[in-house]
């Protein structure tokens, strides 16, 4: 483990050069590095010794204040998410508890990958690789002493804990964010002065909903949006307000983003999720978008690791262009299968949202012995009384899907299924009890 490493990860190192510099914002409150410093010490003797040691992993200075300490003792965290019921915690919890793998010496954080099936992988994520996911990141977003990151998501995801991560690394301010409620939110990125902040699309949704007078001020030079992909409408709506969003593209298992748009072109609309950091490697084979670089993750705990310098599949379908840019398609395991054509999702959802009167659409797969699946999308409509018909929807889409891609079913919703990570949720399990009109297309 080199020296600088542990300097970088070190908030008694950065009270000793900046004691005086803000590190933490809420709601208008102020802590410097040199007082938070001192919570750590205080907290040290008490934190015993597992290894991992498994925190509830909320957005409140506590979390922090243990996260801070658990990296200078070099104490391997386990992050639950605070959303969890006690028995999703416990059933994780014995998913470890008998592993007799030893975790690396480097080790980090452990975070379960948030899969709709099975239960949850832990990934193991080492010092290292946190600190090049950093260091990657930082070359095309500028983060400087004088920033503040918003903790708008949960720390208990590689999101939310890359900011703690990033910004002591930067000795950067981390402002704790609400419960989010759009006004909630908006009232503190200026009460704290933010300069960047994490959200999902679904959020970014909510603010243009709720709030369509608000933009920006000139503090704020970015929102970070990723987790689930972010329709060609909201990309617009977001051109149009002058809002700076950054698209990004990574998971658990890369430590975070590995791909952004570029710092310079987050005023406008852009295509595909953005270029790939540097210092990261990602190609296409058949479609499979595969991945290398110092910040993936050790392994999962339990399994073999990764092989040093191998390629990791991400299970993303997706393609790469000559000068770096990456557009991804949609997992591997939510491309629907119908009568032998493969559909994506997202691409059936752009199409959707074109439609003036639908809000937001989510399209999975509905089961069918003869096609082995239906194209089906749950649709939320933007005023009740003002729903097209099945014909208006079939003429309307006919230009721009091909027939192949376009539901077969679909159902008005007063809202779409999200997974505990605010992702859009697919499991078919989403579609029973649900009335579904059939519309039929001639080709």
């Amino acid at each position: 483990m080199s020296i600088d490493l542990d300097h970088k990860l070190s908030v008694l190192a950065a009270a000793e050069e900046t004691p005086d510099a803000v590190a933490v914002r809420s709601n208008g409150d102020c802590l410097t590095y040199g007082a938070l410093a001192e919570k750590v010490r205080d907290i040290l003797p008490r934190l015993g010794d597992a290894r991992p040691y498994p925190l509830i992993a909320r957005p409140d200075l506590d979390t922090l204040i243990k996260v801070f300490a658990l990296l200078e003792r070099k104490q391997p965290i386990l992050l639950l998410h605070p959303g969890l019921t006690e028995h999703e915690r416990n059933t994780l919890l014995a998913s470890v508890e008998g592993l007799d793998q030893h975790l690396p010496e480097n080790t980090a954080v452990i975070l379960f990958t948030s899969g709709t099936t099975g239960l949850p992988k832990p990934a193991i994520l080492t010092r290292e690789a946190l600190a090049a996911s950093a260091e990657a990141s930082r070359d095309n977003i500028p983060l400087t002493s004088g920033d503040v990151w918003q903790l708008s998501i949960s720390p208990a995801r590689i999101g939310g804990f890359s900011i703690l991560t990033r910004s002591l690394i930067a000795r950067s301010a981390i402002a704790l964010g609400p419960k989010f409620s759009p006004k909630e939110y908006l009232l503190r990125l200026e009460v704290d002065h933010v300069t960047y902040s994490s959200i999902v699309p679904t959020m970014l949704r909510m603010i243009f909903d709720e709030t369509p007078e608000w933009r920006p001020s000139k503090i704020l030079k970015a929102l970070l949006v990723g987790g689930a992909p972010t329709s060609e409408k909201l990309k617009a709506e977001a051109e149009g307000k002058g809002i700076p969003i950054i698209l990004t593209y990574g998971m658990t298992e890369t430590a975070s983003n590995v791909v952004t748009t570029p710092f310079a072109e987050r005023y406008r609309r852009t295509s595909g999720s953005g270029k790939i950091n540097k210092g990261v490697q990602i190609k296409s084979e058949d479609g499979h978008l595969f991945i290398k670089g110092p910040m993936l993750m050790h392994g999962y705990w339990g399994r073999e690791p990764l092989v040093p310098g191998a390629w990791f599949d991400s299970g993303d379908i997706g393609e790469v262009d000559s000068d770096g840019s990456v557009r991804v398609f949609a997992r591997r395991k939510d491309v629907i299968l119908s009568g032998g054509e493969n559909v994506y999702p997202a691409e059936v959802e752009e199409a959707l949202e074109t439609i003036p009167e639908v809000k937001e659409a989510l399209v999975l797969g509905l089961p069918d012995e003869t096609w082995g699946a239906i194209v089906t999308a749950l649709l939320v409509p933007r005023d009740e009384q003002k729903l097209p018909s099945d014909a208006e929807l079939t003429v309307r889409l006919k230009p721009i899907l091909a027939s192949y891609k376009s539901p077969r079913r679909i159902a008005w919703v007063a809202e779409l299924p999200k997974t505990k990570a605010g992702k859009p949720d697919r499991n078919a399990d989403n579609l029973r009890g649900i009335t579904f009109r059939t519309l039929h297309y001639k080709s």
